[in-house]
């Protein structure tokens, strides 16, 4: 038995989190729910408790065998170096130490065996929620030789957090009531809209979310020379993403085989001809499935429609796939 911290807990990543290593019944002896002086005083559900949040900045790591950061960056980049100066392995979930050559990248069914011979202390980066269903569909591809990656993401505003969330809600409520309605987390308004832009863009023109696509895929695939066109659009809905996949590849493509290819990793393929026949991202929220449809190809590219729950499979559920292999391994013994 085992201590755990979540750090970021209060957040909608930290509190599927904590949903899922409840459900998972992840063998801690006590798990201790950590976020930053705003939430002092609340609470957060674990399973049929409810835990404190426990102040950051007072927190002692030294108290924890591991510690999972959903707290982005800037407190990835401030808190990670004190939790392992403690002795804690880390899990981040952040865009800190994704390319990071001395921290592996890892989605444990894409990469798993990156995990090999780490040792308590250890710091694994987590990928973004955007990139991680999309590595799980494309890994059982790989024996088609890809060559190249084209992407369209529909990606849903919790993957903004909890005040892009309010914000949709907020404006939707708005238009209805007539009134006017301030755009405050977006540059423009993203009630009944889409914005084709996802964080700052560089001088060429692309977005950091497209960087993260490009450069992240690359990494846990080992495809270093795959080329990625990707883009990334933020849409007016709750939870869940959706991805418009094209991939060009060396081999002639046997849709056979490409179905039990994707079967027999895991994935939820519907192969309903019917009108209606497809997943979309209302559908994938609240389960553990990266869900593929409208599977076809035109020649040597296979084209397919994937949905996944952003903030449960896209970023939580890795988390804790990665807690469990890391505490397989007899990390925390």
């Amino acid at each position: 038995m085992m201590q755990l911290a979540v750090v970021g807990a209060a957040g909608l990543v930290g509190q599927s989190v904590l949903e899922l290593l409840a459900e998972r019944q992840f063998p801690a002896e006590r798990v201790f729910a950590v976020d930053g002086p705003e939430h002092e005083a609340s609470t957060v559900s674990y399973g049929n408790l409810e835990l404190d949040i426990r102040q950051l900045d007072e927190f002692g790591f030294e108290n924890v065998a591991l510690a999972i950061f959903v707290a982005g960056s800037d407190v990835a980049r401030e808190y990670v170096p004190q939790a392992r100066a403690a002795g804690v392995t880390v899990i981040d979930f952040s865009d800190a130490y994704r390319l990071d050559a001395e921290v592996p990248l890892v989605i444990p069914s894409v990469n798993g065996d990156q995990l090999a011979g780490l040792e308590a202390g250890a710091l694994v980066a987590a990928p973004n929620c955007t990139v991680t269903p999309l590595a799980m569909a494309l890994r059982p591809l790989l024996p088609l030789q890809p060559r190249r990656l084209t992407v369209a993401t529909y990606q849903s505003v919790s993957g903004a957090g909890q005040k892009a969330l309010e914000e949709l809600a907020e404006q939707t409520t708005a238009l209805f009531s007539q009134r006017e309605s301030e755009n405050n987390v977006f540059a423009k308004r993203i009630a009944f809209n889409v914005l084709p832009q996802i964080g700052q863009l560089d001088e060429d023109g692309v977005s950091e979310e497209e960087h993260s696509v490009v450069n992240e895929l690359r990494r846990l695939l080992q495809q270093p020379a795959l080329q990625v066109e990707a883009s990334c659009v933020r849409v007016p809905v709750f939870f869940g993403h959706a991805w418009a996949v094209s991939l060009e590849v060396e081999e002639d493509i046997d849709l056979v085989q490409v179905r039990n290819r994707l079967l027999a990793a895991g994935l939820q393929l519907i192969a309903a001809e019917q009108h209606g026949g497809y997943i979309t991202p209302m559908e994938a929220t609240g389960n553990d499935g990266v869900w593929i449809s409208r599977l076809r190809k035109t020649g040597k590219t296979l084209s397919f429609w994937l949905s996944a729950d952003n903030v449960r499979v896209g970023a939580a559920l890795n988390c804790v796939l990665l807690a469990e292999s890391l505490y397989k391994a007899g990390l925390f013994e």
